[in-house]
């Protein structure tokens, strides 16, 4: 039996939840399936309006293609990234630049290969051969420091400037860059999530969930542990002394907290 799922929690602190989720297979062929995040950007206002807009619109994109275009992925990569962009100049039109924003995580499973499409810092992961693979790069202000070996991956949720995004729909053209990445269809599961859940707990956190949670309760205890349990973080003293900079400490709740996931069989 194969698993598709969302949760979405508001948090412990949020007056309101930004964020919008989205599992579903396509009417015509249940093998095919598209899941996502959006999470709409707490520093403008109503991110939520933009991180629906996007969602709903993106289901009937979705629900309206035709089979055999999102067969081929790479084509499905392009028209798929046309249609982000036309949403971003969408927003922009109704709204104004530097009004609201979301970013997007999104993936699409199709007969053979998945199509993962990313705008902003949720992240897009796979469970393969015991370990867990993060697909996407963060679009965000700190990952540079990560990607050239500067700080540890772990280490980047205690920078102040840690949720600045570099990309995302609405706020303005030259921010909605699209990355896509096409992998094969060889993994057991793949999960999406939001920073309000990756920067509370870590890779290491997921993986153990995933080792010793029955699957049919995932996502539900993913979530909940960035909610609700205290990971008791510190910013190490190996950062300390490596950079000077502003630092903060993530604690549990304190930004909405979603993810959606595909879990092949169970």
């Amino acid at each position: 039996m194969e698993i598709l799922d969302v949760k979405t929690h508001i948090g412990l602190i949020r007056e309101k939840n930004e964020d919008n989720v989205l599992a579903i297979a396509h009417p015509k062929n249940a093998k095919v399936k598209m899941l996502l995040v959006a999470d709409g950007m707490g520093g403008r206002e109503h991110g939520e309006i933009a991180s629906k807009y996007v969602t709903e619109s993106l289901e009937k994109w979705f629900q309206n293609k035709d089979i055999k275009v999102l067969n081929d992925t790479k084509k499905t990569a392009e028209l798929l990234t046309k249609y982000i962009k036309t949403l971003n100049s969408n927003l922009i039109k109704k709204y104004g630049e530097d009004k609201l924003g979301t970013t997007l995580t999104l993936a699409i499973i199709n007969k053979k290969e998945t199509l993962l499409a990313n705008v902003g810092d949720s992240r897009g992961y796979i469970y393969k051969d015991k370990k867990l693979i993060q697909v996407t790069e963060d679009d965000s202000d700190v990952w540079m420091y990560h990607k050239y070996g500067e700080v540890k991956k772990d280490d980047l949720r205690y920078f102040s400037n840690n949720n600045i995004v570099t990309a995302c729909i609405g706020i303005c053209k030259e921010l909605c860059t699209v990355s896509t990445t096409i992998i094969d269809n060889d993994y057991d599961l793949v999960v999406l999530l939001t920073d309000g859940v990756t920067d509370i707990i870590t890779d290491t956190k997921i993986k153990s969930l995933i080792r010793k949670t029955p699957k049919d309760n995932l996502l539900n205890s993913i979530i909940d542990e960035a909610v609700y349990i205290d990971q008791n973080l510190k910013v190490p003293n190996r950062l300390k002394r490596k950079f000077l900079a502003n630092y903060i400490v993530p604690f549990k709740g304190r930004d909405n907290a979603s993810g959606a996931i595909y879990i092949k069989e169970v």
